[in-house]
């Protein structure tokens, strides 16, 4: 009767997992049950009783095919600090080096012969009273992204504007600044607005950035010097964990695939790198978004490694690094990896089925820290590459920041994922328009020293150089932001795109041979708050009023939003704009201001500063023999786009 019990239970578990839809999962938990019910009087002997007041199998998660063999993750009740299970041999070792999270600590890594099969031990695990917690070890995938050819030839970008530093590919590196000229699928705006941005700020090496990814070309020309090192291991001795961090040798970062402080040159890692923080101004190559101004600058690079070739980590391993970036300094974190899209369809399936990889997030986001500006850290996501109406986890998690991917003329690009999850949008590229259309960043290849790759693994290097350039202000200026506030700040700080995701666009299918329609329709208000813009970024921070006008389009705006619901009863005595933002807008006429209105005209997209002059308290200036007013003045950026957004940007 056993026997037929034990038989009927297999097939049916077998026949679920058939059936199981890979996305939810459910099912889990019944093959799981009856699996258990069946094998207890065999194994009892082994494995112990089952308590009636906590079946075992309610403590186990993720179960899937893909999990390691002869390995699980297993979390400890608090003031326990180890297990037995009788007749089964196990080598149990602390998941991470000690941290300052009580709940990091009480994670173990459980190993044991691989011929065992993973549930019935994990169910023996599960039987001992001081066990919270027992989840499979889990790949991970990159997402995927591929290096695209050199064209062999390119248009001469139009340098409308003098380019602020001498990197030679700076002018086709249209997502920064867009004027149009590099192509006919180029629209004047569809940039992230980065020039204006280094008016200000262009790095601190006091930001450290993570990039959870392949491995960083670190002795590359163009991102060496801007390269976080382990000073410790690199003057110390060879194979000697030298700061007693947990990590033998670890200079650059470390290497999770190998376990090994040497990192080893990946392409995908390294072109999502000088995003962030190629070296400016160094006559080479291309320029990062937070590489500084060439005077030892630029952000720095921790390189936390979880692919290498086609070799990836598994889940204890992307945990570890985790908890690695945000010892180490590391304030942000890059992460373009994630799930399939459909592996998990909410938040709580993500928190049941993957708490100690969330755990991991969520310790570097509580204490990662940048000493005097921001304790605790930002994860930043790719929101992943299958055209899917939602995004990948963790990224679609609702606490960390999730980026979709944008063409160069505002429309989504053909690959990005979509939908509820999402964040923000940043320039991914879009190989469909031609090579020079997608992102120019950092190669190792050194042949040119750079390369063209497109994918929302291209995109969110933009989102966390945006970032890092926030921080990197935020020492200059001595303000002082909370995780959350930032995150405010970066989804805030967009211009409007959903205009554009109307109708469709025309792409040529290189595998069939013919041309085919993309419908933009289902793209709009799903891509996030908008396109992520660095120059407001910072005008955020300083509270400086930003006023937005329509390029081509004279305009009244009414100052009653930026200066007061008073603005109206203010004796104005004008305002003021240099030539230079005269000519850099396209002003032909002066601006007036009549009745707490701006009435201007902007010509170009861009940005330039205003000063609007008011008396206060009369309809003259006081002083000398006069009584009268307050003569105060205001400063106000003046931001042109394509389009505008109906609340002025600000969401």
């Amino acid at each position: 009767m056993l026997f037929l019990f034990i038989f009927f239970s297999i097939f049916v578990a077998k026949v679920l997992k058939v059936r199981e839809p890979k996305t939810v999962k459910m099912n889990r938990f019944i093959i799981i049950t009856l699996i258990t019910f069946a094998l207890t009087a065999c194994v009892k002997d082994n494995l112990g009783d089952i308590s009636n007041e906590e079946k075992p199998s309610s403590k186990i998660h993720n179960w899937d095919e893909s999990a390691a063999k002869g390995r699980l993750m297993v979390r400890l009740a608090e003031g326990v600090e180890s297990f037995d299970t009788e007749g089964i041999a196990l080598n149990i070792e602390p998941m991470f080096p000690a941290t300052r999270s009580e709940k990091l600590n009480r994670w173990r890594l459980v190993r044991f012969d691989e011929s065992l099969d993973l549930r019935t031990v994990a169910e023996a695990i599960a039987r001992n009273n001081g066990v919270e917690r027992v989840e499979f070890d889990l790949k991970m995938k990159r997402i995927s992204s591929e290096a695209l050819p050199m064209p062999t030839m390119r248009p001469e970008p139009t340098r409308s504007v003098e380019m602020p530093f001498d990197d030679p590919e700076l002018p086709w590196q249209w997502h920064y600044y867009n004027n149009g000229s590099v192509g006919n699928y180029c629209v004047a705006g569809a940039d992230i607005n980065l020039l204006n941005a280094w008016k200000y700020t262009a790095g601190d090496r006091r930001v450290i950035v993570a990039v959870m990814d392949g491995g960083i070309m670190y002795d590359h020309p163009d991102l060496k010097d801007n390269m976080w090192v382990n000073e410790a291991e690199q003057n110390g001795q060879l194979g000697i964990d030298d700061d007693m961090n947990g990590y033998v040798d670890d200079i650059y970062g470390y290497n999770f695939v190998k376990d090994s402080g040497k990192v080893t040159a990946d392409d995908h890692g390294t072109h999502v790198a000088g995003t962030i923080s190629a070296v400016n101004n160094n006559g080479y190559a291309v320029c990062g978004i937070a590489g500084g101004t060439g005077n030892n600058d630029g952000v720095r690079l921790m390189s936390i490694q979880i692919f290498e070739g086609e070799d990836g980590c598994y889940q204890h391993q992307i945990a570890r690094g985790y908890q690695y970036a945000a010892d180490n300094g590391a304030v942000l974190i890059n992460n373009s990896w994630g799930y399939e899209p459909d592996v998990y369809i909410s938040d709580n399936q993500f928190e049941q089925y993957d708490s100690a990889l969330k755990n991991a997030i969520d310790y570097f986001e509580s204490n990662a820290r940048l000493d005097g500006v921001m304790e605790g850290g930002v994860a930043i996501f790719a929101a992943g590459n299958e055209t899917y109406p939602q995004p990948c986890y963790p990224g679609a998690y609702h606490k960390y920041v999730c980026v979709t991917a944008m063409s160069s003329d505002y429309t989504a690009a053909y690959y990005t994922n979509y939908g509820p999850g999402c964040n923000i949008a940043a320039p991914g590229g879009d190989a469909n328009y031609g090579t020079v259309y997608c992102i120019s960043s950092t190669s190792t290849s050194l042949l040119y020293g750079y390369e063209y790759m497109q994918g929302t693994s291209m995109a969110t290097p933009h989102v966390t150089g945006c970032a890092a350039l926030a921080l990197s202000y935020a020492l200059k200026q001595g303000y002082t932001l909370t995780p959350d506030y930032l995150r405010a700040l970066i989804q805030t700080s967009v211009h409007d795109i959903n205009q554009y995701q109307t109708g469709s666009k025309q792409f040529f299918d290189y595998d069939s041979g013919s041309y085919y329609d993309m419908n933009l329709a289902p793209y709009a208000k799903k891509l996030g708050s908008g396109y992520i813009d660095a120059h407001l970024l910072l005008m955020q921070m300083d509270s400086t009023p930003c006023l937005y006008f329509k390029t081509g389009v004279a305009s009244l705006l009414s100052l009653d939003e930026y200066f007061g619901a008073g603005s109206e009863d203010l004796t104005y005595q004008g305002c003021e704009v240099t030539d230079e933002v005269r000519d850099a807008l396209g002003i032909q006429s002066k601006p007036r201001i009549e009745n707490g209105m701006l009435s201007i005209q902007c010509n170009k997209p861009g940005t330039g500063r205003i000063k609007v002059y008011a008396i206060i308290g009369g309809e003259s200036a006081g002083g000398g023999d006069s009584m009268g007013g307050m003569v105060v003045e205001r400063e106000a950026e003046l931001v042109v786009r394509g389009a505008k957004a109906e609340n002025g940007g600000w969401l």
